[in-house]
């Protein structure tokens, strides 16, 4: 066994290494957290856009590809006398697509809603959350960043007080804030993309207790085909959900595309739709607060998920003291697949 000397939390920490020890990291709950899961992931989405880059050289750069191909290869942990780690240094890359950087802001999103919708109850417990879930047909590659304007574009008419958009009356007397994030799924079997929108809603408790306020299932369905301006009824999925609105978070939380499915598509197609994604994502922001979220938000001094460099601390757990006794280095192994010491 080998060691190094470094300082932590005010206090010389010895940094462990060479042992031979296989990484095993798990959360408060006992889950392991899937580490080697989303380092091959990673390393399956280097080989795609090694690949692409035949085709367009332009796609990624020398040094994006090289900050991708090694995101997430040496982790620090603190740990404690009983074992337990805590993060503490990782080179992550940032890049849009990389599964390594998509799990860690869900962690950190799921955080963050988390904090703020406590906030919000505990400011007012009459406070009522609704889950929305608003989608739109399915579009080909060519039209999917326009798709994506057009579903952020005519939300807007549900939500901004300054818009005037009558079949909205209902929802905008009694919205509170909202929070939205924008998930792009891809369906193997047509070639489509199905752009869609999470929401979770804040909303006064009269939405529930006065029929004049209230909106029905087919409501909210008719409200949406007339904000899209289709011939068609959206498929609409609108739930009011409990003081508890983990499950709601978790929805929000997920990052805004699924690359693991896209991993394991053939090659050929892959590579297309990787293009597709990396071109049509560029610069697009895919999370927006409004209202009272945007407020505490604020309040709270959260940063901003999409562009803070900080993926190191994403979860409440790790805001908690920590007494740490010693550090331990692990890198992936690319022969045996896992973090070693």
């Amino acid at each position: 066994m080998a060691s190094i000397t470094e300082f932590y939390q005010d206090v010389n920490l010895e940094i462990t290494i060479g042992t031979g020890e296989i990484l095993q990291d798990y959360s408060s709950t006992g889950k392991e957290r899937p580490w080697k899961l989303h380092k091959k992931e990673n390393l399956r989405l280097v080989e795609l856009y090694k690949k692409a880059r035949i085709k367009d050289i332009n796609l990624i750069s020398d040094s994006r590809l090289f900050d991708l191909e090694h995101c997430g290869d040496t982790l620090t942990f603190l740990q404690n006398a009983e074992g337990k780690k805590k993060l503490k240094t990782a080179n992550f890359c940032r890049v849009r697509l990389c599964p390594m950087c998509q799990w860690r802001r869900s962690l950190k999103m799921f955080s963050q809603v988390k904090k703020i919708t406590d906030k919000i109850l505990e400011n007012d417990k009459s406070t009522r959350f609704i889950f929305g879930t608003f989608t739109i047909k399915n579009t080909d590659a060519e039209n999917l960043e326009a798709c994506i304007n057009t579903l952020n574009k005519k939300f807007k008419y549900l939500v901004d007080q300054k818009k005037t958009f009558a079949p909205a009356k209902k929802l905008k007397q009694n919205l509170l804030g909202y929070l939205k994030a924008v998930e792009v799924t891809y369906n193997s079997k047509d070639k489509t993309y199905h752009p869609h929108l999470h929401v979770i809603f804040a909303v006064k408790s009269t939405f529930f207790k006065n029929s004049n306020n209230y909106m029905t299932k087919k409501e909210w369905i008719e409200l949406w085909q007339k904000a899209l301006n289709v011939d068609y009824k959206p498929q609409t999925d609108i739930r009011a959900i409990k003081t508890n609105t983990g499950k709601a978070i978790a929805e929000v939380a997920k990052y805004p595309v699924k690359t693991a499915p896209i991993l394991s598509l053939p090659d050929d197609e892959a590579v297309e739709v990787l293009k597709t994604l990396t071109l049509s994502l560029n610069k697009k922001r895919f999370v927006s607060y409004g209202g009272i979220f945007k407020t505490i938000k604020q309040e709270l001094k959260l940063q901003d998920v999409e562009t803070d460099k900080d993926l190191v601390n994403t979860d409440i757990e790790q805001q908690e003291r920590f007494n740490a006794v010693t550090a331990v280095l692990f890198k992936y192994n690319f022969k045996f697949g896992c973090y070693i010491c």
